[in-house]
């Protein structure tokens, strides 16, 4: 069990990561502040599942034997564009209302991301 986790540590980082930020917004219904007229659609509790999803695709990932690249590169695409979407988003929030929001870390998570998706494609993940 553990030799697997030890094979792709990165994914399983990345993998609970995600389940916790999904777990954190499913959790926090009143999260997002801005924009007033969207602050309903922004904090449902969908955003979280999704999160939470490609999180727990990443670890069905690192445990499957099969090891599927095309698999890996969309789990990868999908984690890229939900971290990219949060900073972006938090960082609006940020802007618009002087609220801080985590969109520094966020940003970080999302370089990670985009690493790992190229040392995924060179063979090296």
């Amino acid at each position: 069990m553990f030799a697997k986790c030890k094979k792709s540590p990165m994914h399983v980082a990345l993998g609970l990561g995600m389940i916790a930020i999904g777990i954190w917004l499913i959790m926090n219904d009143r999260f997002f502040i801005w924009p007033p007229e969207a602050v309903e659609v922004v904090n449902d509790d969908i955003w979280g599942f999704m999160f939470a999803l490609v999180g727990v695709g990443h670890l069905i990932w690192v445990y499957d034997s099969g090891k599927s690249v095309k698999w890996n590169r969309v789990l990868l695409t999908l984690t890229g564009g939900l971290m990219g979407f949060l900073t972006v988003y938090q960082f609006l929030i940020w802007n618009a209302t002087g609220h801080y929001m985590s969109w520094i870390s966020n940003a970080i998570i999302t370089a990670f991301v985009l690493i790992l998706a190229r040392r995924s494609d060179s063979g090296n993940a």
